[in-house]
């Protein structure tokens, strides 16, 4: 069967709903019949229901939207104000550009491993600059804490621990995918590609990039499955190390650093 993605959105104003599907169609039928009694009818709503929404958007709105019209041929109405036609237009235009992402995600959607790839294009943005997508290989649940072993694509394992109250909210279970999150400051760097651990995650990389700061620097490292890992520290630190892009490193990473996350 083929997934669908379905969706609306609102234009807020001062925290309060202004425009959304619903208004826009009344609007559109206020302009159509010059009434706000036979817009409410055509849209199956009464007509109180319709000149509340009426007065919220008014309130909400730099102009009025409608206007009474008095006398005249049709003796007298309601209609749009120029205003009210531009917000219509502009809302269609956004509501088209909201469509055509919704059916580029669906198409996404299809892809193998589905909701997975999904998460990947859409790139999520956390302030947590590495997001490790594993499989769950072994849990260990103890008294108050649980040992969680992650495997990436390569088979490298590391393990996370989380409390066993975050372990039953998450549902975690052995075979399932989770997104392993940690701050780029909880990752240590050593050129020392023999030296091992025993209370921190272990990973060999490459350095692919260096950003330096004024006080600070950011190193990327790509790991063998082609995941990056990044790792921050003091200027003073890297030129210590002294590593250039290309050098092979060992990079360490507290289990309790690791936050799990699933979408």
């Amino acid at each position: 069967m083929k997934n669908e993605l379905q969706g609306r959105f609102w234009i807020n104003k001062q925290q309060n709903n202004f425009l959304g599907q619903g208004r826009i169609e009344l609007l559109l039928r206020i302009g159509e019949t010059g009434s706000i009694t036979k817009a409410a009818k055509m849209m199956k709503m009464s007509y109180k229901a319709a000149w509340d929404s009426i007065d919220a958007i008014n309130n909400l709105s730099e102009y009025p939207l409608v206007q009474s019209v008095k006398g005249g041929k049709g003796g007298g109405g309601t209609q749009l104000t120029s205003y009210a036609k531009e917000l219509i237009e502009t809302y269609e235009i956004l509501s088209q550009e909201h469509q055509n992402f919704l059916d580029s995600l669906s198409k996404r959607v299809e892809q193998k491993d589905g909701h997975f790839h999904l998460l990947e294009s859409m790139n999520i943005r956390l302030s947590a600059r590495n997001q490790l997508k594993a499989k769950i290989s072994k849990i260990q649940k103890g008294a108050v804490e649980s040992e969680i072993f992650l495997k990436l694509h390569d088979d490298e394992e590391f393990m996370a621990i989380i409390t066993n109250d975050s372990f039953d909210m998450l549902a975690l279970e052995v075979g399932s995918f989770v997104y392993a999150i940690f701050k780029a400051n909880a990752v240590l760097i050593s050129t020392d590609l023999t030296l091992e651990k025993s209370d921190r995650n272990r990973f060999i990389g490459t350095v692919s990039r260096i950003s330096r700061g004024s006080f600070d620097a950011e190193i990327v490292l790509t790991l063998k499955n082609q995941n990056s890992v990044c790792s921050t520290m003091s200027i003073d630190t890297l030129n210590d190390l002294n590593i250039q892009e290309g050098d092979k490193v060992a990079t360490f990473c507290k289990p309790n650093s690791i936050i799990l996350g699933i979408w």
